[in-house]
C-alpha cells in the first residue's frame, strides 16, 4: 500500500498554482479590444456557418422548431435585496440549464445602480454576454462617457441603445444644452434628444468595440398628439424610416417590441428590407403571465392582441394557471409562425421573462429547443439514464438538457482578459463563481496545458475568495433545507447524509459546494450518488467515465461538431477517518486509481499510481485540431480547493446554529475530524469501475 502522510498545514500564500505554454510575464492590458466576440459577430457567425451549410428554420413533423439559432433573455433589476439576490440566482440556473445566447438587463433613471450591478455580475461570472440598455433621454455626454468606459471596465462590450421616457420635463431640442448655473457651456453637459445621437455618439468615442442593438416596433410607435390622427401604415413608414437612419448611423441589429399579431410582425420585416435593412431582426416574445397585466401592457405600448387570442383567454381571465397554459401555447405559435414564414437574417428570439423562468423554460422545452436526452439506447453509455420526476421532488427533470453547444465542459467567462482561457482545475467544477472571484487578478490563464506550477506569469488562488458569498438563500432557507423533518435540525451523522442524498436526488436546490443543481453529465451515476451519500460518503464533484461520445452529445458534448470526448471516472467526498482508510485499501486493490486526501487541519496523504502529477480528466479530440485537455487535477490545487472547502461547512452551515447546541457541534466534528478525498480512476475504458468499486465497498459490509 502507497501511502505517503505529511502533518505540514498547506498555505495558500505560498503555493503558486497553473501554467502555460509560456513563462514571461505578461504586459498586455486586461481591457484590449477585440479579445472577444460581440453578439452581433456571434449572430453573423451563426448566420454565415447557416447559409453554407443551408440550414433553414422549419418545423419538424413531431412539432419540434429545427434550426433556431438562438434565444436569449430580457431581465430587469428587482427593488430589494432579496429580490435581487434570487434574480441573480435565477439567472445563474437559467444561463445553465437553457443556454440563451445573450441575457440583457433594462437600465431606470432610478435603478442605474442596480442594472450595472446585476450586469456586471453576470458578465463576470455566469459566463454569457450582457445586453445592456442605455438610455438617452435628459444624458448629458458626460454621464455617458462615464457609463460606457464603466461598460468596459466591467467587461460589457453590447448596449442596447434606447430614447427611454422622461421623467416629465419639458423635452430638449436636439443640440440644447441643459442649464448651467455657471453660465459655461461645456461639450460634456449636451444632451441627447434621439437614439440616432447616442449611437453616433458611441461609434465616435468608442468605434467598434461596443455591438450596438436598437428597438423595432413592428406595429408602429405613437410619439405624440400630432400622430393620433395618422393611419397606422404611416406611423409604421416613419418607423422604419427613423429605423434605418439608426443603422446608417452605426447599430448592428434590431431587437423588437413584444407582439402577438404575427402578420405584422412578418409585415414589417419585409417592409424594412424593402427600405434597404439588412441586419438581423429579433422577435422580442413576452409570455403572458396574468391576464390583468397582460391587458395593462399591451394597451400602454399599443399592441394589437387578435380576437383569437382574446377568445382564448378571456373564458380562464381569472385562473392564473391556466392564463399561463394558454398564454406558453400562443408564445409556441407564434414561434412556429415566424419560423415557418421563413424570413431572412430572423434566426433567434428575444423572450421578455419579467423575471420569470418556468413559462420560459416551458416554451423553449415545446418547441424542442431544448430536448430530453434518449433513454436505454444502443449505446452503453446512455444504458442508466434515470426516468424525470417532477420539479417538486425526485431525481432531476431531464427535459431541461440542452443539445451542446459548449466550447468547453465548463462555461467560459466572457471577460475580455479571460478570453484565451482553456484550462481549469476540477475541484471548483460546481463552484465556478469562486475559481472567478480567486483568480481575477491573474495576468494571465492557461490555454494549451496547465503546465509549470512555478511559472513566475500566474498569480496565486488568492485567499479573498474564502470570503466570496455566493447567495445559498437566506439563513432560514438553509436550516429548512438541513432539516429533515420539518422545524427539526440535524442531530445525527444520517441527518447530514441524507440532506446530500437529497440534493442528488433535486429535492434540494443546492449545497454550499454546489452552486446549481446536479450536472447532466452525472445523471447516468445519479443513483449510485445517491446510495454513496446515505452511506457516508458525501459526494460533492464526480463524472463518470468517457469514452470517444460525440462531441454534439447532450450530455457529455462539447468543443463543436465532429469531434469525440473523453473523461476519466471522478469523484470527490467528505469521509470519516475510517471511510477514508477503506478507500485507501480499495485503491491499493485496483491499480488504475489514484487517491488524495487532506483534513481540515492540514494532514495530507495520497495512495495510488503515479501519485502527485498532474492529469488530465477531460479531453477531446477534434478535425483540425490539437487535443484539448480543458479539465485537470493537480495535487497542489487540490489542496487549496480543500481549504476553501472545509471553511464553508463553517461560514454556511455551523454559525447557523447557537454555539456548542447539538446542530453546531454536529457540523463541528464533521469540520474538524472528515477527510476530503479525490478519486481518480485512470482507466477510461470501464466506465462503472470507479463508482462500482465504491458501492460494493459499502455492500461488502
Amino acid at each position: 500500500m502507497a501511502v505517503e502522510v505529511s502533518a505540514a498545514r498547506v498555505s495558500t500564500t505560498s503555493l503558486r498554482i497553473i501554467g502555460s505554454t509560456t513563462t514571461e510575464v505578461s504586459e498586455k492590458k486586461n481591457d484590449k479590444e477585440g479579445t472577444r466576440m460581440r453578439i452581433i459577430d456571434r449572430i453573423k457567425t451563426i448566420s454565415n456557418e447557416r447559409k453554407r451549410s443551408n440550414v433553414r428554420n422549419s418545423e419538424s413533423l413531431d412539432g419540434s422548431i429545427n434550426g433556431v439559432a438562438f434565444y436569449s433573455f430580457e431581465f430587469f433589476p428587482p427593488k430589494t435585496e432579496k429580490g435581487l439576490d434570487n434574480l441573480l440566482l435565477r439567472i445563474d440556473r437559467m444561463v445553465s440549464r437553457l443556454n440563451p445566447m445573450f441575457i440583457d438587463v433594462t437600465w431606470g433613471a432610478h435603478t442605474q445602480n442596480k442594472s450595472f450591478l446585476v450586469a456586471s455580475h453576470v458578465q463576470r461570472y455566469c459566463g454569457v454576454d450582457v445586453l445592456l440598455h442605455l438610455t438617452c433621454t435628459e444624458m448629458t455626454h458626460g454621464r455617458m462617457t462615464e457609463i460606457l468606459n464603466q461598460c468596459k471596465y466591467c467587461g460589457i462590450n453590447n448596449i442596447l441603445v434606447l430614447r427611454g421616457d422622461s421623467n416629465g420635463s419639458p423635452p430638449i431640442k436636439q443640440g440644447q444644452t441643459q442649464w448651467n448655473p455657471s453660465g459655461e457651456t461645456e461639450d460634456s453637459n449636451k444632451t441627447f434628444q434621439y437614439a440616432i445621437d447616442l449611437v453616433r455618439f458611441v461609434r465616435e468615442r468608442h468605434g467598434n468595440y461596443f455591438s450596438i442593438a436598437v428597438a423595432g416596433h413592428p406595429e408602429g410607435r405613437v410619439r405624440g398628439p400630432s400622430f393620433t390622427t395618422r393611419t397606422n401604415l404611416d406611423v409604421i413608414e416613419d418607423e422604419i424610416t427613423y429605423l434605418k437612419e439608426k443603422i446608417d448611423a452605426g447599430a448592428d441589429y434590431i431587437i423588437t417590441q413584444f407582439f402577438y399579431d404575427v402578420q405584422a410582425f412578418i409585415s414589417y420585416v419585409k417592409k424594412c428590407r424593402s427600405y434597404g435593412i439588412t441586419c438581423p431582426i429579433i422577435p422580442g416574445v413576452m409570455p403572458i403571465q396574468n391576464f390583468s397585466t397582460f391587458i395593462r401592457m399591451t394597451e400602454f405600448c399599443g399592441i394589437h392582441v387578435p380576437k383569437t387570442i382574446m377568445d382564448l383567454l378571456l373564458p380562464v381571465k381569472d385562473d392564473d394557471d391556466a392564463v399561463k397554459e394558454i398564454g406558453c401555447k400562443i408564445s409556441v405559435d407564434l414561434c412556429r409562425s415566424i419560423v415557418n414564414a421563413q424570413l431572412p437574417e430572423v434566426e433567434g428570439f428575444h423572450f421578455y421573462t419579467l423575471n420569470l423562468e418556468r413559462s420560459v423554460t416551458r416554451i423553449l422545452d415545446s418547441m424542442k429547443t431544448v430536448v430530453e436526452p434518449p433513454v436505454l439506447a444502443v449505446d452503453d453509455w446512455r444504458s442508466k439514464i434515470s426516468s424525470p420526476i417532477s420539479e417538486s421532488g425526485g431525481m432531476i427533470d431531464k427535459a431541461l438538457i440542452m443539445p451542446s453547444q459548449r466550447p468547453l465542459p465548463w462555461r467560459p467567462s466572457t471577460m475580455d482578459k479571460r478570453a484565451k482561457e482553456e484550462i481549469r482545475p476540477i475541484n471548483w467544477a460546481n463552484r465556478p463563481k469562486s475559481y472567478v472571484a480567486r483568480t481575477d487578478d491573474w495576468d494571465e490563464y492557461p490555454n494549451g496545458r496547465w503546465g509549470d506550477a512555478t511559472s513566475p506569469a500566474f498569480g496565486e488562488l488568492s485567499d479573498l475568495a474564502h470570503y466570496y458569498g455566493y447567495s445559498f438563500g437566506s439563513e432560514d432557507e438553509r436550516r429548512e433545507m438541513l432539516s429533515i423533518k420539518t422545524g427539526s435540525p440535524p442531530l445525527q451523522l444520517c441527518d447530514i447524509y441524507e440532506v446530500f442524498a437529497r440534493y442528488i436526488e433535486g429535492k434540494i436546490p443546492n449545497l454550499p459546494w454546489c452552486e446549481s443543481s446536479l450536472q447532466p453529465e452525472s445523471f447516468t451515476i445519479q443513483a449510485e450518488l445517491a446510495e454513496l451519500n446515505r452511506k457516508g460518503f458525501l459526494t460533492i464533484n464526480s463524472q463518470p467515465a468517457v469514452n470517444g461520445v460525440p462531441s454534439d452529445n447532450p450530455q457529455f458534448g462539447w468543443g463543436g461538431p465532429n469531434g469525440f470526448v473523453y473523461q476519466k471516472a471522478y469523484c470527490e467526498c467528505f469521509v470519516s477517518p475510517e471511510n477514508a482508510q477503506k478507500l485507501v485499501q480499495m485503491v491499493t486493490n485496483n491499480p488504475s486509481m489514484n487517491l488524495y486526501a487532506v483534513n481540515a487541519s492540514g494532514e495530507d496523504f495520497k495512495s495510488g499510481v503515479n501519485e502527485g502529477g498532474v492529469t488530465a480528466v477531460t479531453w477531446g479530440v477534434f478535425p483540425n485540431r490539437e487535443i484539448l485537455q480543458p479539465t485537470i487535477f493537480d495535487p497542489s490545487a487540490f489542496l487549496v480547493w480543500a481549504e476553501e472547502a472545509f471553511s464553508l461547512w463553517t461560514s454556511m452551515w455551523q454559525n447557523l446554529y447557537d454555539v456548542d447546541s447539538p446542530s453546531w457541534e454536529l457540523v463541528n466534528n464533521i469540520q474538524s475530524t472528515f477527510f476530503l478525498v479525490a478519486l481518480i480512476d485512470n482507466d477510461y475504458l470501464r466506465r462503472d469501475s470507479l463508482f462500482d468499486a465504491l458501492l460494493h465497498l459499502e455492500r461488502s459490509e
